[in-house]
Protein backbone atom coordinates (compact mmCIF):
# COMPACT_ATOMS: atom_id res chain seq x y z
CA UNK A 1 0.00 0.00 0.00
CA UNK A 2 2.87 2.34 0.73
CA UNK A 3 4.23 1.67 -2.75
CA UNK A 4 0.87 2.53 -4.32
CA UNK A 5 0.65 5.92 -2.56
CA UNK A 6 4.28 6.66 -3.42
CA UNK A 7 3.68 5.72 -7.08
CA UNK A 8 0.51 7.81 -7.16
CA UNK A 9 2.39 10.81 -5.73
CA UNK A 10 5.17 10.42 -8.34
CA UNK A 11 2.56 10.15 -11.10
CA UNK A 12 0.75 13.29 -9.87
CA UNK A 13 4.06 15.17 -9.58
CA UNK A 14 5.03 14.24 -13.15
CA UNK A 15 1.55 15.14 -14.36
CA UNK A 16 1.81 18.57 -12.73
CA UNK A 17 5.30 19.14 -14.19
CA UNK A 18 4.08 18.21 -17.68
CA UNK A 19 0.99 20.40 -17.32
CA UNK A 20 3.13 23.32 -16.15
CA UNK A 21 5.51 22.83 -19.09
CA UNK A 22 2.59 22.71 -21.54
CA UNK A 23 1.07 25.90 -20.13
CA UNK A 24 4.47 27.59 -20.27
CA UNK A 25 4.92 26.64 -23.94
CA UNK A 26 1.40 27.86 -24.82
CA UNK A 27 2.19 31.14 -23.07
CA UNK A 28 5.37 31.57 -25.11
CA UNK A 29 3.48 30.84 -28.34
CA UNK A 30 0.76 33.36 -27.41
CA UNK A 31 3.42 35.93 -26.57
CA UNK A 32 5.04 35.49 -29.98
CA UNK A 33 1.68 35.87 -31.74
CA UNK A 34 0.91 38.99 -29.70
CA UNK A 35 4.30 40.44 -30.60
CA UNK A 36 3.64 39.81 -34.31
CA UNK A 37 0.21 41.45 -34.02
CA UNK A 38 1.69 44.50 -32.31
CA UNK A 39 4.30 44.81 -35.05
CA UNK A 40 1.59 44.55 -37.71
CA UNK A 41 -0.53 47.11 -35.83
CA UNK A 42 2.36 49.58 -35.81
CA UNK A 43 2.84 49.02 -39.55
CA UNK A 44 -0.87 49.61 -40.17
CA UNK A 45 -0.77 52.80 -38.09
CA UNK A 46 2.16 54.08 -40.15
CA UNK A 47 0.37 53.18 -43.40
CA UNK A 48 -2.73 54.98 -42.12
CA UNK A 49 -0.74 58.13 -41.40
CA UNK A 50 0.79 58.01 -44.89
CA UNK A 51 -2.63 57.52 -46.50
CA UNK A 52 -4.11 60.40 -44.48
CA UNK A 53 -1.26 62.62 -45.68
CA UNK A 54 -1.83 61.62 -49.29
CA UNK A 55 -5.58 62.13 -48.92
CA UNK A 56 -5.15 65.61 -47.48
CA UNK A 57 -2.85 66.46 -50.39
CA UNK A 58 -5.34 65.14 -52.95
CA UNK A 59 -8.20 67.03 -51.30
CA UNK A 60 -6.32 70.32 -51.25
CA UNK A 61 -7.25 73.17 -53.56
CA UNK A 62 -3.66 73.50 -54.70
CA UNK A 63 -3.76 69.95 -56.05
CA UNK A 64 -7.07 70.64 -57.78
CA UNK A 65 -5.61 73.77 -59.35
CA UNK A 66 -2.52 71.93 -60.57
CA UNK A 67 -4.63 69.14 -62.07
CA UNK A 68 -6.91 71.70 -63.72
CA UNK A 69 -3.88 73.45 -65.19
CA UNK A 70 -2.48 70.17 -66.49
CA UNK A 71 -5.84 69.40 -68.13
CA UNK A 72 -5.98 72.88 -69.72
CA UNK A 73 -8.93 74.15 -67.69
CA UNK A 74 -7.82 77.77 -67.95
CA UNK A 75 -11.18 79.38 -68.51
CA UNK A 76 -12.73 80.90 -65.42
CA UNK A 77 -16.48 81.01 -65.04
CA UNK A 78 -18.36 84.10 -64.05
CA UNK A 79 -20.83 83.39 -61.27
CA UNK A 80 -24.40 84.55 -61.56
CA UNK A 81 -25.57 86.29 -58.43
CA UNK A 82 -29.22 86.33 -57.50
CA UNK A 83 -29.01 89.61 -55.57
CA UNK A 84 -31.28 91.36 -57.99
CA UNK A 85 -34.75 89.93 -58.43
CA UNK A 86 -34.75 90.08 -62.21
CA UNK A 87 -33.91 86.35 -62.37
CA UNK A 88 -36.40 85.32 -59.73
CA UNK A 89 -39.23 87.42 -61.12
CA UNK A 90 -38.44 86.90 -64.81
CA UNK A 91 -41.83 86.72 -66.57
Amino acid sequence: MKLTIKGLMIFLFLLLVLTNTYIFMVGIKSSNELSKMETELEKLKQDNIELETRLSHVNSLEYAASVAASLNFQEKTVPTYLDSLEYALNR
